[in-house]
C-alpha cells in the first residue's frame, strides 16, 4: 500500500498476500499520465509556474470527494495545468514509470495520455518530454511503455478529429494508439465516430472509456468506433447476449478496482467488487490497472491487493489477469511473447499463499 493510500473500505492485513501482489509481475494499460502525478510533483510544477493551487499537498488529493465524478475531473484539470514545458512532461513520465510503476513490478505500460488536458500545450511538446521519460526510464528499470492518446469526450466531435490529425502528423511508433475519456454522460460514443475512422485508416489501435453508459454503448464502441479492447466496461454484464459476444470475441476490459468502486461504478462502493468478480466469472478477458494512483490514494500493488482479499484470489488467479494484459496489450506478436515469457518466469519463482501446506500423514491418523 503506498503512503498516499486511503482507500474508502478498510483491507485485511495479512502479509503473505502483500508478499504476493508486491512479487506479482504486471502489466498496466489503464493508468492515466495526469492522474499518476505525485501531489508533491504537482507542488513543486505549480510553484515552478507561479500557479496558485489553493491547498496544500497533503490536501490536494480529496480522495473519498471522486464519488463525484466531476469533482475528480477538476482536479485533474488542475493537475494537468501545471505540466507545462518538456522538462514537466519527462519528470512526471518518468515518476509514473518509475516509483509508480517499476518499483511495483509493472514490466510494461501503455500511459494513457490526454493532451486536452494540458491547456495551450502543443502536442509536439508534449510527446518530445514523455517519450525523453519512457527512454529513461527504461534505461534505468528496464520498464517499457508505450502511448494511448485520448480525446476528451466532453469536446466537440471536430475536436477529437483535429486530436487523431496531430496524433497522424507527428506519428512516432511509441504511440500505438488512441483512447475516449472523461464523462460518459457528456459525450455518448457516437460523437466521435468520425474521429476514431480515421484513427483505424492510419492504422492506429482504438479504445475507449465506457464506465456508466448502457451496456449498448459496448456494441457502438466495438461495431462503430472500431475499438478492439474497451476501458472500464462493468455493465457489460447487464447484458447476456453482449456478454457473450464479448466473451466470444475475447473483447478485453481494462478494470480498475479501487477508483471504480470508490466513484460506484463496479459495485455499490462496498469493496465487494462484484462487479468485476462477475466478469471475470461469465469468461470475460479482464485486466487490472489502477487508474489514478495518487488521486485515488492507490498503486498498483494495491488494486492487486484490494482484489486479492475482496475475491479471494491466489497467485495464479492473479497471475492470469497480468497475462490478460500481455494479451491486450497493443505490442506486436513478438513484443509479446518475450514479455509473456518474462511473466511467467517471474511468477514461477513466487509462492503461493493460498495453497495450504499437507499435514504429514502421521498427524493425519
Amino acid at each position: 500500500m503506498s503512503a498516499f493510500a486511503s482507500y474508502s473500505t478498510p483491507v485485511p492485513t495479512d502479509p503473505a498476500v502483500d508478499a504476493l501482489v508486491a512479487a506479482l509481475p504486471k502489466v498496466s494499460l489503464h493508468c492515466h499520465l495526469i492522474g499518476s502525478v505525485a501531489a508533491g510533483t504537482v507542488a513543486e510544477l505549480a510553484a515552478k509556474h507561479g500557479v496558485p493551487l489553493g491547498r496544500s499537498a497533503e490536501e490536494l488529493y480529496d480522495h473519498h470527494s471522486y464519488e463525484d465524478l466531476g469533482e475528480f475531473l477538476r482536479v485533474l484539470d488542475v493537475v494537468g495545468s501545471v505540466i507545462r514545458d518538456v522538462d514537466d512532461f519527462h519528470r512526471v513520465t518518468y515518476e509514473s514509470l518509475t516509483a509508480g510503476g517499476a518499483a511495483h513490478g509493472v514490466l510494461y505500460r501503455e500511459i494513457q495520455l490526454s493532451p486536452p488536458g494540458h491547456p495551450d500545450v502543443p502536442y509536439p511538446r508534449i510527446l518530445e518530454g514523455v517519450l525523453a521519460g519512457i527512454a529513461d526510464a527504461r534505461a534505468d528499470t528496464g520498464v517499457e511503455a508505450r502511448v494511448v492518446v485520448g480525446i476528451n469526450r466532453e469536446r466537440s466531435g471536430a475536436d477529437a478529429v483535429e486530436l487523431v490529425e496531430q496524433v497522424v502528423a507527428h506519428r512516432v511508433d511509441e504511440v500505438l494508439g488512441i483512447g475516449l475519456d472523461y464523462a460518459e454522460v457528456n459525450g455518448p460514443p457516437g460523437r466521435f465516430v468520425e474521429a476514431f475512422r480515421l484513427a483505424g485508416r492510419a492504422g492506429l489501435r482504438r479504445t475507449a472509456h465506457s464506465e456508466s453508459g448502457p451496456p449498448r454503448h459496448i456494441e457502438v464502441l466495438l461495431d462503430d468506433l472500431g475499438c478492439d479492447r474497451v476501458d472500464h466496461g462493468y455493465h457489460v454484464v447487464d447484458d447476456p447476449a453482449i456478454t457473450a459476444r464479448c466473451v466470444e470475441e475475447r473483447v478485453p476490459f481494462n478494470c480498475t478496482p479501487v477508483s471504480s468502486d470508490i466513484g460506484r461504478y463496479s459495485g455499490s462502493g462496498d469493496g465487494t467488487h462484484h462487479r468485476i468478480r462477475e466478469m471475470v466469472d461469465a469468461g470475460l478477458v479482464v485486466t487490472i490497472d489502477s487508474d489514478d494512483p495518487p488521486m485515488f490514494g492507490t498503486d498498483p500493488t494495491h488494486d492487486y491487493r484490494v482484489l486479492a482479499h475482496a475475491l479471494g484470489y491466489g497467485r495464479d488467479q492473479l497471475a492470469a489477469i497480468t497475462r490478460n494484459g500481455v494479451e491486450a496489450s497493443w505490442l506486436d506478436d513478438t513484443d509479446k511473447a518475450a514479455l509473456l515469457a518474462r511473466v511467467d518466469a517471474l511468477v514461477a519463482a513466487i509462492p503461493d499463499p493460498t495453497d495450504a501446506p499437507t499435514e504429514p500423514e502421521e498427524a493425519v491418523r
